[in-house]
């Protein structure tokens, strides 16, 4: 599991919807809450905790994508472990994606990648 800590920076609200901005050591993560009811003291600006996304939830990208795609990071390839199927690829950061090996054929140890992680596939802890 992959794990960030986090600031609350941002908080917009829309019927049951909560879009939250987050200040991680790597950069502002979006996170999309589902709220059917108050979300509490917890998830206020400025409450911190840890979010966390498993490694099948992370894209790898080996190209810059758009400037304007939330959730998206550069990192360095650490480790590689090929397997027939699926991959672990550990990022710096420690950041893990396990991804289908054919979809990484291009990558080495030591490249730079873009990954990328859905908001709505991220769970909160504070």
């Amino acid at each position: 599991m992959n794990a960030l800590a986090y600031t609350i920076a941002n908080i917009s609200t829309e019927g049951n919807l909560s879009l939250l901005s987050l200040e991680t050591p790597i950069g502002a993560l979006w996170v999309l809450l589902l709220a059917t009811q108050d979300m509490g003291e917890d998830m206020r600006v400025g409450a911190r905790g840890s979010a966390y996304f498993k490694p099948t939830q992370v894209l790898l990208i080996p190209q810059n994508p758009a400037p304007c795609t939330h959730n998206c990071f550069a990192s360095r390839i650490a480790r590689i472990q090929r397997e027939a199927i699926l991959s672990l690829v550990s990022l710096e950061g420690d950041i893990s994606a396990l991804v289908p090996t054919r979809s990484i054929e291009g990558f080495s140890e030591g490249d730079c990648c873009f990954w990328w992680v859905n908001p709505s596939d991220i769970l909160l802890q504070s």
